[in-house]
Order: structure tokens, then C-alpha cells, then sequence
């Protein structure tokens, strides 16, 4: 199958690399330096201490010609992207975003099969064409409505899949966003203003108490069920990626927008008519925010 995928930053170098082993993958960047140099040098993948290399294509225009798209970039690219897909013909694109801001958007994209994912692998881009997998995770992919159910496309990713790379199918997509939204909107934006790796959040126990009382603000603004397991599951994450720093505090040392709009700015949206007071979600939203301004 021919794959597209939009975005040159870790994710998109992780799934351009896994998915090339048995689909035709062209990858779309938003530099043509960083195109240049992979067509010319190839993609190269780092995990535990192996050095992979692959050939695959990169491409600067935005001329998508694929009939799966798979959309990698960050949040605050969305809406740049979404307004060249309402000018490309009919085919299947699936999202893969921290955060759940983008799903305002989906509703232009009426001529395209909408499927939404979370990516729960542990990716860091070294260089513009190389890749280090710092944690395997899965692929979860939910159709954003039932007339968008793509069996074919479903069938041909399960099928083809990489034992090392591996994806699942779930019914319901807010169920799915949701859950990936505890695990964003606790460990991201804490580590950010901490300037700590995940693991310490969970290891300095005045951290845990402010990690707790944050995931009960996220999951009563999201109305979730089965608390405990949520709560055991962040615990997992930041045990697990205990060496990892986190997306947005990379982005925090390196000077770059974060993705708060969309993970904390989101909840604080949806929790304007609860007449509740949030306040550690306020207090690292704005936080955050203070940095990318004096950044």
C-alpha cells in the first residue's frame, strides 16, 4: 500500500521507518533541506544500541497523492494541514496527535474517511534523518465515525504489520483520546514546569502528590470511569519512561512552541461550565504559557 506521511519530526521519521518494511512510504517535510537530505542519505533508526538504515521518500510540496495519509505534526500545524486536505480528492487520513484540540477541526474534512490514533511509542529525533526509539509502544486506531469503519485499510495495516511495530483497532475514539489525554495532560506539562524526567514524578513523593491531585482534576473534567485504573496506568507510564524526558519539556528547553493549547487549554475549555475551580491545571497552563512568551 502507499502511505503518506505528513510531518518530519520524530513521530513521522518512527512511522516512516517501521511502516516501510512493507508499504511505499512517501514522507512529506516542511523543509526541503530535511527532504533533500533523505532522499539523498536515507533514513537511519536508533534502538538499543542497533543502528538501522532505509531508504524511503521524501517529498516538500504538499501535493499528497497517497490514498492513506498519516498525519504526524504537531498541534499547532494542524489547521495548515487540514486546510490543504479540503483541497485534495476523497481518501483515508488518519491523525496521530497529542491532545484532543484537533477534533474541532475534523468536521471541514467531510469528503475524506476520518480515522483518529495515538501513537505510544517513545520517539526522539536525533537529526533530520535519523530516529531514536527510546520505547516500544502500540498503535491504537479508531474510526472518527461508522461510516468511516475502512475495513480494507484496517485490514491491509493488521495484516502487514511489523511484529515490533504493532497496531490495534478500538471501537470507541473519545474513549481512546481520552485516556491518552490523562497520560499528556498529567506527565507533560509537570515535567515541563519541574524540569524533570517522567520517572521523578512518581519516584519524589511531594511530585506524586502534586501528579495525583493534577489526574483527579483530568479525569472528573473528563467524566472517566475506572479511576484506579487510569491512576495505576500514568504511574505505569512514568515508571516505565523513568529516563525519558518528555515532549513538551524538550520543546521547553529547546525554545520551541508546546502543545499546552491543545492538552491543558482543551480541558480548561471543557470545563467552563462545570463552575468548579481546576486549579493546578490553571496554574501549568498559564506557567507553560509564560514560557513560550519570554521563550
Amino acid at each position: 500500500m502507499e502511505i503518506g506521511i505528513i510531518g518530519g519530526g520524530s513521530i513521522g521519521l518512527l512511522y516512516s521507518f517501521y511502516l516501510s518494511k512493507n508499504h511505499v512510504i512517501t514522507l512529506y517535510t516542511k523543509r526541503k533541506e530535511q527532504a533533500d537530505l533523505i532522499n539523498q542519505n536515507g533514513l537511519s533508526m536508533l534502538k538499543d544500541g542497533t543502528h538501522v538504515k532505509t531508504s524511503i521518500k521524501a517529498d516538500f510540496s504538499s501535493n499528497y497523492k497517497e490514498q492513506l495519509l498519516i498525519v504526524t505534526v504537531k498541534q499547532y500545524d494542524i489547521e495548515q494541514v487540514i486546510s490543504r486536505l479540503k483541497n485534495q480528492s476523497p481518501r483515508t487520513v488518519l491523525f496521530l496527535q497529542n491532545g484532543m484540540g484537533h477534533i474541532t477541526y475534523l468536521s471541514s474534512l467531510t469528503e475524506h474517511q476520518i480515522l483518529l490514533g495515538i501513537a505510544e511509542h517513545g520517539a526522539l529525533r536525533a537529526d533530520d534523518n535519523t530516529v531514536h526509539h527510546t520505547g516500544v509502544g502500540v498503535t491504537k486506531i479508531s474510526p472518527y465515525s461508522q461510516k468511516n469503519k475502512c475495513h480494507f485499510i484496517f485490514d491491509q495495516l493488521l495484516r502487514e504489520q511489523d511484529p515490533s511495530f504493532p497496531i490495534e483497532i478500538k471501537v470507541d475514539w473519545k474513549k481512546m483520546l481520552s485516556e491518552k489525554l490523562v497520560v499528556n495532560a498529567t506527565i507533560n506539562p509537570l515535567t515541563a514546569v519541574l524540569h524533570v524526567k517522567n520517572g521523578l514524578l512518581i519516584e519524589n513523593r511531594h511530585y506524586k502528590k502534586i501528579l495525583h491531585e493534577l489526574f483527579l482534576e483530568i479525569v472528573h473534567i473528563l467524566g472517566l470511569e475506572k479511576e484506579k485504573y487510569l491512576w495505576d496506568h500514568v504511574q505505569s507510564i512514568c515508571k516505565n519512561t523513568s529516563e525519558n524526558s518528555s515532549s513538551m519539556l524538550k520543546d521547553v528547553q529547546s525554545g520551541r512552541q508546546t502543545e499546552i493549547d491543545s492538552i491543558l487549554g482543551y480541558l480548561i475549555n471543557q470545563a467552563v461550565n462545570t463552575n468548579k475551580s481546576y486549579p493546578h491545571i490553571t496554574f501549568l497552563y498559564h506557567a507553560i504559557k509564560g514560557m513560550e512568551s519570554v521563550r
